[in-house]
């Protein structure tokens, strides 16, 4: 395993440029965001608007950035793509999911994370968005089927988080290219009970392809008890160190489970700190990498 950082959280800490950022925090790589147009165009998370500035829209354009990479000496751990299966033109989604495999594939990197359902209806029933997503995924994976990429979907918004619906999914599927990008702060932040969070991970730790570290705290009396889905959410988001979930248990869980990836920061406490105090994430790294076997 290596430790590696989402491109969103290291323009998040002050940094230009995400690749100097990347080597300036003594980590190994960062995980990808594409949009649509194949570009690293502005995007919104955690309420804070960035850029990577990257553009892989063309084969040149890739071939570029991959030489950099190289050059740098730094890896992309996962292409992330911000679909969701839930909009009524799945097939602009599917093509945004299918051009970043094909993007992956030419620079060196082996997994595309993704979302399910991101909005839903209250009354449209689960199964549907079941159904809209295993199809989708389906025809992804056939449009695919020539490159050695894998999807890796999140466990991440409301219905995506259910670990009924995440199941369903993967059993429908049944594919060695599909599996999870386990976030491991977004199980408890949907409402589940401490110990039921590890017995979640447990369970899926065998289809884990990309991960996103993250940490909560909740009081004593919050923490083993169910919640309602972002309970107290951004002030109960946590550096990975200080937080209620055993990291270390979670990457041993991994480690049994075969899973030999990366561990990608993605610590969205940084909000609750003013902007001269984020590069205690330093803390964060020096943590996770304490944990690698």
């Amino acid at each position: 395993m290596y430790v590696s950082i989402r491109d969103f959280a290291v323009l998040w800490l002050g940094y230009k440029e995400v690749i100097s950022g990347v080597k300036d925090l003594g980590i190994e790589g960062f995980e990808l965001y594409v949009g649509r147009n194949l570009k690293g165009e502005i995007y919104r998370d955690m309420e804070v608007v960035v850029s990577s500035g990257f553009d892989v829209s063309t084969e040149e354009k890739r071939k570029r950035f991959a030489e950099k990479l190289e050059s740098e000496g730094v890896k992309v751990c996962a292409i992330l793509v911000e679909n969701d299966f839930g909009r009524e033109d799945a097939e602009a989604e599917i093509k945004w999911v299918v051009d970043a495999c094909k993007v992956a594939q030419e620079i060196g990197v082996n997994v595309v994370r993704i979302n399910s359902i991101m909005r839903v209806k209250p009354d449209i029933p689960e199964e549907n968005y079941v159904k809209r997503t295993v199809g989708c995924v389906k025809e992804i994976l056939k449009r695919t089927s020539d490159l050695e990429v894998s999807l890796a979907m999140e466990n991440h918004g409301f219905i995506g988080n259910k670990r009924e619906f995440i199941s369903k999914i993967l059993q429908e599927i049944n594919s060695e290219r599909m599996g999870l990008t386990l976030d491991t702060g977004n199980f408890y932040w949907y409402g589940y009970p401490l110990a039921e969070v590890y017995e979640i991970i447990d369970s899926f730790a065998s289809y884990v392809k990309h991960t996103h570290l993250k940490n909560l705290k909740f009081s004593v009396e919050r923490r083993n008890v169910m919640r309602k889905p972002g309970e107290g959410w951004p002030k109960t988001a946590a550096p990975l160190y200080e937080g209620d979930i055993d990291l270390g248990r979670i990457v041993e869980s991994l480690r049994k489970a075969g899973y030999d990836g990366d561990l990608t920061i993605e610590d969205e406490s940084l909000g609750n700190y003013k902007p001269e105090e984020r590069l205690t994430i330093k803390k964060d790294i020096e943590h996770v990498k304490s944990l690698l076997p």
